[in-house]
Parts: structure tokens; sequence; C-alpha cells
């Protein structure tokens, strides 16, 4: 039996039988150069098709050669004379250095400093003045060339949004001190994000598998906001845009960093098929307990620990890592192997080819 990886994606989701467990291919961009050096490929796609993955976050692919959340469909963040970045929100990014590479990091919040009326009275946007998806199903009929992959495109980034606007620090105390302010933010992002959701689905016609919600709300100790919180004030803003997401027929992929298994449920019942990145570093919980205790319900993402792990193992050990979390989270499907973030430039291209030549032997 060989699947394409739109039905290895879906089989995996759906507890059907597969002939390996699906991957994700996900790195820095100063990775994927050092792969295409080392295995001599001729492009970041390439690189993808040797390790096998077998999704496609439209996203990362559109900001390829640049960065920021929202680049592409119409959109390119204006670059201002310091060399920052900023986008609609006006919130500005900038490129930090270190040895081999560079990261994206907010360095201006608009409304950090801003008063109640100013939040209230600020220019929220309106995705339909800014974005045009109607590029959006022959773009990927194009870049598909009939692998059938499986895609996927962000639709949702309530929380985050609201602190990159506000700031970490002044949006958490808005959440216990000025709960009124905060619930207006989040309201202002749940209208601009259904509103975008709803032009990327009338959109796509047919081109898609499946939706990102994208908010960190874990830390590598602990929730970053109590559970109660999220209940409060995110997850029925959640819910809405997951019910016109599925009314759609698509699958929901939820990234959140950190030990955030006690929002499991949460994301169980809004409806989220995907959990992604399963940072076992900063849970307080096993990948057995985690298979035991939800593996029937949601479907695994990630699990490749990339900051003490992977970075120092040995290819055997690497491979051997891969292969016990492909038996213990891919037991009876539910399971997509990757790394718990982004591959950084310190794990071995070695290592890499150890966990792409794990999933291979799988094939046979």
């Amino acid at each position: 039996m060989s699947l394409s990886p739109k039905e290895r994606v879906n089989a995996a989701v759906a507890r059907t039988p597969l002939d390996r467990v699906p991957t994700q291919f996900r790195a820095e961009p100063e990775v994927y150069l050092k792969v295409r050096r080392a295995r001599g490929l001729p492009n970041d796609e390439a690189v993808r098709e040797w390790a096998l993955s077998d999704i496609r976050d439209l996203g990362n692919i559109m900001a390829e050669g640049g960065y920021g959340p929202y680049t592409g469909f119409g959109w390119r963040d204006r670059v201002l004379p310091d060399g920052t970045q900023e986008d609609f929100w006006k919130v500005r990014r900038t490129h930090v250095s270190y040895e081999g590479g560079s990261y994206i990091d907010i360095c201006h919040h608009p409304l950090q400093a801003a008063s109640q009326r100013e939040v209230r009275d600020y220019d929220w946007p309106d995705p339909r003045r800014i974005f045009d998806f109607s590029p959006l199903a022959g773009m990927v009929r194009e870049f598909d060339r009939g692998r059938q992959l499986w895609y996927m495109v962000e639709v949702d980034s309530v929380f985050d949004r609201c602190w990159a606007l506000r700031g970490m620090e002044q949006f958490l105390c808005d959440l216990l001190l000025e709960p009124e302010l905060a619930g207006f933010m989040l309201e202002q992002m749940a209208i601009f994000y259904e509103r975008r959701t709803h032009m990327i689905l009338e959109a796509a016609g047919g081109c898609l598998d499946g939706v990102g919600f994208f908010n960190d709300l874990g830390t590598q100790r602990g929730m970053l906001i109590d559970p109660e919180l999220y209940r409060r004030f995110v997850k029925p803003w959640q819910r809405r845009l997951a019910e016109m997401v599925k009314s759609h027929g698509l699958k929901i992929f939820y990234h959140s960093c950190g030990a955030v298994e006690p929002l499991y449920e949460e994301f169980i019942d809004i409806g989220v098929d995907i959990v992604d990145p399963v940072q076992l570093r900063a849970m307080a919980i096993s990948a057995e307990e985690l298979k035991t205790r939800y593996g029937q319900r949601i479907t695994f993402h990630g699990g490749l620990d990339t900051q003490g792990f992977l970075n120092a193992a040995t290819p055997e050990e690497a491979a051997h890592e891969t292969r016990r979390l492909i038996d213990v989270l891919g037991r009876a499907g539910g399971y997509i192997l990757s790394g718990s973030h982004f591959y950084q430039l310190d794990i071995p291209v070695e290592n890499m080819e150890a966990v792409t030549a794990t999933l291979t032997r799988g094939l046979s």
C-alpha cells in the first residue's frame, strides 16, 4: 500500500491503515541552506521532498525570502529606514543575528502605552481592504504539480496578535486588571480573523486540507495564562471560527508552544484535529501518558526534541528516538512526526538524515 501525502495525513487523523507515519519538515532558512549544501539540493522545496514532508504550510512558503506573518496575497511588510519591517497593525519586527543565522523579534508594540480610549479608537484593520486571496487555488495547483500534498494556512492568532499590539506584559495585565479592554481587543481580533478566514475559504476552491490556529499559550514550565482565562477570553472566539472551518470540511491544526497539555480538553471540545508541537521537554507528562489520555481523540504533531536532544544526539540516537515516538505516539494512527520546534542551525545534517532514513525504512 502506497498513499499520497494527502491520503497519508488524512489517514493518520482518521486512524485508518498507513504505509508510514506522515511527517512535516520545518526549519529556519539557514538550516535549509545547510541541508541544500550538504545534499546538493537546488532549493528549499527539494529539501522538503528529500525529508519526505507530507504537509505544506502556505504561510511559510509565501514568506520564504522575507519575514512577517502576513507576507503574500496582496501584502508585504513596509521596510523602514532603520531596517525594521512594519505590518498593517503597525507592529515592527527586526532580524536579530547570531553566529550563522538570525531570528525575528518584535521591536515595537504600537499600543503598549495607549490609553483605553486610544485602544478603542485605534484604526483596526479590515482584511477585505488588505488581502487578495483570489490567486490561492491556482497557486496551490501550480505548486503541487500533481504530488497531492496536504496544504494548510494560518487563519487564527487572536491571542498572539493582541500581545503583539500591546506588549506581552501589558496584555497579560489587561486580562486581569482591565478585562473589558482585553475583551474588546480580542473581539476586534476575532472579527479580523473571521473575515480573513471567510475570504480564504471562499477562494480556496477545495485546495486546502486544513487551517492553522497559531497562539502560544504555554512556557517551558507551565501555562502562560490560567486555563480559566483561556476559557473566558479566547475559547468562545475560537469555537466560532472552528465552526466556520468545519462547515467547509477542513481539519484544524492548533499550534501552541510550551506546556499546554492542560488545554488539550478545551482544544478537543472546539473541534481541533491536530495539536502541535507536542513539546515533551516542557510537559509534565510522558509520550505514553499522552497517547493513553488523548490518543483516540486528537492527533499529535511534533515530539522530536530540538532543544536538548536532536542537536546533541548521535545519528543512531536520533534514529532510535524517531522510532520510539512512532511506536508510542503513532500506535494505531494519530501521529505526525516533526520537530518540537523548527530545526535550528545547531542540529547536524546527519541527524536529519537519520530521521528521514528511519521514515524510509517504515515504507517497507
